[in-house]
């Protein structure tokens, strides 16, 4: 039910009954409320879990020098252990799988084809690691925005626009479809309705290119993975090559960007090379 409450305006007799003021359409709110209860409704979810398995099929634009949009096919496996195991395996069309390894003291990365690997000393917790890589290496990691920014409510605090978009179906799972607007990028998100609102696909689009590259994840969860310590551990392979991870360190000042991350790999340097 919809009440107005209009003020009287004095008028004199001979100039007839006062006209009827009228109503003023309520403002549709920017962002849905809908569609930020479904995406809190995920990170109190996302909260609960102490560890998993998640697969994502991937699909990444890129823009070649001559400016032609090209799409790239990958995967990632991601396995945590909160608060500080975690191990990511990364493939994509045109570069050597590589594969992480978080054991709560170090990180390091191997490249499988090329028998090279990179450790570096890793601070206790995986926040922490997440802060670190970012920070010195410029290298985002897969879902942080799940681990880190839906789970704390902070993944939609830059976000100026939001609408529920509807029904939908990832990979057989009935599911809501949302989309979202922050400045230079809209993404998109499709979450389960039942008691397991664990995300199914994101989609992001970076608007502050000219040809708006995407990226995109459609995931699959196990919430019942069979972990050990050994699986979170690098012990390098016979005649592997130690190499050393480039740094690229974040900008004085610069923090962390709130948004669904593109995942990519690590880049890595022989050791004593410029």
């Amino acid at each position: 039910m919809l009440l107005v409450i209009c003020a009287a305006l004095p008028v004199r007799a001979a100039e007839g009954p006062a006209k009827a003021t009228p109503s003023a359409t309520p403002a549709v709110p920017a962002v849905d409320p809908g569609a930020v209860s479904a995406v809190d409704r995920m990170g109190d979810y996302l909260k609960t879990l102490r560890a998993f398995a998640v697969h994502a099929e991937t699909t990444t634009d890129e823009i070649l020098l001559g400016g032609a949009k090209i799409q790239y096919q990958g995967s990632f496996d991601l396995t945590v252990r909160w608060p500080d195991r975690m191990r990511v395996s990364f493939e994509r069309d045109g570069r050597n799988p590589q594969e992480f390894f978080y054991d709560g003291t170090s990180v390091t990365v191997w490249i499988k084809a090329r028998n090279m690997w990179a450790s570096v000393p890793a601070p206790g917790t995986i926040p922490a690691l997440i802060e670190m890589m970012h920070a010195k290496y410029g290298m985002p990691m897969p879902l942080e925005d799940l681990l880190l920014d839906a789970a704390k409510k902070q993944i939609l605090e830059r976000v100026t626009a939001g609408v529920v978009i509807g029904p939908s179906r990832v990979a057989g799972v009935e599911c809501e479809h949302y989309g979202f607007h922050q400045k230079d990028v809209d993404w998109q998100i499709w979450i389960p309705k039942g008691d397991s609102p664990l995300p199914r696909k994101f989609l992001v689009t970076t608007l502050g290119e000219p040809t708006q590259p995407q990226h995109s994840e459609v995931l699959t969860w196990d919430l019942s993975p069979k972990l050990d310590d050994a699986m979170f551990t690098f012990v390098p392979p016979a005649g592997a090559e130690k190499i050393v991870f480039a740094e690229a360190p974040r900008p004085p000042g610069g923090k962390r960007t709130v948004t669904p991350a593109t995942p990519q790999a690590s880049t890595a340097k022989k050791e004593g090379s410029p």
